[in-house]
């Protein structure tokens, strides 16, 4: 299918992204704002892109992908006390207090690239989703709004709530929004929810890049999603219910090769 792609994010993209994947517009989002600030951004881009093409009023979006995301464990109170008293620099600093406000800004900033971005991404689509209807072929064509969710949200998360609830609150917001969505506008909405993604930030996490690792192999390849995400947007029929959670588990083989298996949980 010969698609338009609209990228929004806090960073700037290479233009080797740009001319790999394809993208006809990129709309930088705020780093440091709040939600408000995010949707509005990323509604006057996207509506100061369709605008020239169409009548606002009309101007729709056949999906929504909101990939954003971030990870950072809690911090760990015995190690950040013991890391505190030997800096001489601070005796006189409220080790209680600095242990509550660098945790407390944890949780925040996984909110900020974890939450935030799909209430944001959620909005627009309540503005410029397809709303159903036909297409030339006669197939029923509505929007489709995906999130990238994380399986281990969908159980407690010891050592890492800041992340956890983040994601589970993204997880609750999916499915709140689906039904009122699909009853809405016709669009339909979906969480993909992978243990890890085959990334090179999280290979560095876990200490290396080597295939022959089996850790490696659980790793869901990006690819492996965007081609289901890919059959969605052209094949309709082929979606979970609006409002599922998907999770998404590796079937790779130790030479690289193999696929992914997707599975309704919710």
């Amino acid at each position: 299918m010969n698609w338009n792609v609209i990228g929004a994010d806090v960073l700037d993209p290479s233009e080797d992204i740009v001319e790999k994947k394809g993208m006809k517009e990129y709309i930088p989002l705020p780093l440091d704002g709040s939600v408000a600030d995010l949707s509005v951004a990323l509604y006057r881009g996207v509506s100061n892109y369709l605008s020239p093409n169409s009548n606002k009023k009309s101007a729709s979006l056949d999906a929504i992908v909101c990939a954003s995301g971030g990870w950072m464990g809690d911090v760990d109170k015995f190690e950040f006390q013991h890391a505190m008293e030997d800096n001489e620099l601070l005796e006189d600093i409220d080790l209680e207090e600095e242990y509550i406000r660098e945790s407390s800004e944890v949780c925040e900033h996984m909110m900020n690239v974890n939450y935030y971005p799909i209430v944001a991404g959620g909005m627009i689509g309540q503005r410029f989703l397809n709303g159903g209807g036909l297409d030339n072929g006669g197939n029923l064509n509505n929007g489709l709004f995906v999130i990238i969710g994380a399986s281990a949200a969908l159980s407690p998360t010891p050592g890492m709530m800041g992340y956890g609830a983040a994601k589970a609150a993204s997880h609750h917001y999916l499915q709140s929004y689906g039904p009122s969505a699909s009853e809405e506008n016709g669009s339909t909405s979906v969480g993909i929810l992978p243990l890890m993604l085959d990334t090179p930030a999280n290979r560095a996490m876990l200490g290396g890049d080597g295939n022959d690792d089996d850790r490696y192999s659980k790793m869901v390849k990006p690819i492996h999603i965007a081609n289901e995400i890919g059959e969605w947007i052209k094949n309709p029929h082929l979606r979970p219910h609006s409002g599922s959670l998907v999770k998404v588990m590796a079937k790779n083989r130790m030479n690289g090769s193999g696929g992914a298996a997707f599975h309704l949980v919710r």
